[in-house]
């Protein structure tokens, strides 16, 4: 099986510092991106996570066929909803850098975010999802700025 292009996005402090475009096994660069992080992690003040998740994309029909032959590569199933084909990619997400602000609230101030490249639409997506993981919390409630 060739190779497949993975997208690497690292956020920080709800800006994107990096994101690239490499080429390989998606799951081989995770562990080559946790094993980095985990030299930037700091365990006295600091979770390390490792999560794998899923995420709907949308994709307006009719697919581009270098796309659907990626999808086709990776095994990921498409459905129909309407005008627009619905595809599940894995994603993963290493948080290396997080503090707790409450008992069950937590801020992640630096993450890497990986999934399966698509689009540059489904990459600006994943960017925009990165930076907000990573955004300063919102005030606590009953403080009100005035503008």
């Amino acid at each position: 099986m060739q190779a497949l292009k993975v997208v690497v996005i690292r956020a920080e402090y709800g800006k994107i510092v990096e994101s690239d475009i490499v080429e390989g096994d998606l799951f081989d660069i995770v562990k080559e991106e946790a094993r980095q992080a985990l030299e930037a992690w700091r365990p006295e003040t600091s979770d390390f996570v490792v999560a794998r998740d899923f995420r709907e994309i949308e994709i307006k029909l009719p697919i581009p066929p270098e796309l659907y032959d990626r999808l086709r590569e990776m095994g990921i199933p498409l459905s129909r909803a309407g005008d627009k084909a619905v595809a599940s990619i894995p994603i993963v997400l290493i948080s290396y850098d997080s503090e707790m602000i409450t008992e069950e609230e937590y801020q992640e101030n630096k993450i890497i975010l990986i999934a399966p490249y698509l689009s540059e639409e489904v990459k600006m997506d994943l960017e925009n999802e990165a930076a907000g993981i990573t955004s300063p919390s919102e005030k606590p409630e009953g403080i009100i700025e005035e503008e």
